[in-house]
């Protein structure tokens, strides 16, 4: 670990030794080491046989974490909570004998879910929890993480205004969360990368960190026009599908004698819309025999 990465790790893991509860938040951009620290924390409760419940606002974040599940599923929030709602869990039953049993809870990717989700599950924890009393859910141990400089709550048709006020830090847990915070880009730490691809991978980190803290082209009102590096850009394309395909996936031809899974499993073509998902995999394919 890292001092940064270790000093997290000690004061989560002394709040849990000392059954002291307590709302972490840990803050970092992509690339920080975020999911080591959650592994590296469930591995140790998990080690002295005590119980780690890993959740994620999405699937594909939830499968990044050893045993891990959605928010949703594993605690019964509603899908449109408010104010009002509480988690579907029956007192007196399994999934609540299991959460009361839990040691530590962790919940990645906080910043995409709505506070309402975190305030029904604060609710519902003190209902459940034997001897919880008014502590933030229940007394428990609760990690959230994330970066509020990626997707925020997606409130259909909501201005910005309404967006940033569902967000987790406009909630009143927000108060009881002690913020720790990631800065160090571990990816730059590696061993196997040669120092001009360390450079480019440090200067893209800076360029994108710029973006998300609205550094660009200041100062600014909040809206700006991004001007995109050139070295991420494909200036010739008469047809856009096939320049970009070309561009990740090499010459089409050559791709028929491409037998190593790892070629395409280091590459992916990212799409707004699954219209546009379709239409770039039947192109790929079509370059496919068979």
């Amino acid at each position: 670990m890292t001092d940064e990465q270790k000093s997290v790790y000690l004061e989560i893991i002394d709040a849990v030794d000392n059954d002291k509860g307590g709302v972490f938040f840990v803050y970092g951009f992509g690339g920080t080491g975020k999911t080591f620290i959650y592994t590296t924390l469930s591995a140790s409760v998990r080690s002295r046989g005590s119980i780690v419940l890993n959740v994620a606002s999405s699937g594909i974040a939830s499968l990044l974490l050893p045993g891990g599940r959605t928010a949703h599923s594993r605690f019964g929030i509603p899908i449109n909570p408010d104010d009002f709602t509480v988690c579907n869990i029956e007192k007196g039953s399994n999934q609540a004998e299991l959460i009361e049993e839990a040691s530590l809870i962790i919940w990645d990717e906080a910043p995409m879910m709505s506070k309402h989700c975190f305030e029904s599950m604060d609710r519902s924890f003190k209902d459940i929890i034997k001897g919880g009393g008014n502590k933030p859910f229940g007394g428990k141990v609760v990690v959230f993480g994330g970066d509020f400089r990626q997707v925020l709550p997606v409130i259909h048709g909501a201005s910005r205004a309404e967006i940033c006020m569902a967000a987790l830090n406009a909630s009143y847990l927000w108060n009881h969360c002690k913020v720790l915070k990631l800065t160090k880009n571990m990816r730059l730490l590696s061993k196997d990368l040669s120092p001009i691809e360390a450079k480019d991978i440090k200067e893209f980190s800076e360029w994108i960190l710029a973006v998300g803290d609205g550094k660009i082209a200041q100062p600014n009102d909040g809206e700006v026009m991004i001007e995109i590096p050139k070295e991420f850009l494909i200036t010739n394309a008469d047809n856009p599908i096939e320049a970009i395909s070309r561009e990740v996936y090499g010459d089409p031809k050559l791709l028929k004698d491409e037998t190593d899974p790892v070629f395409f499993q280091q590459r992916a073509i990212l799409c707004p819309t699954n219209e546009d998902v379709g239409i770039v995999n039947d192109y790929m394919l079509d370059q496919l025999e068979g």
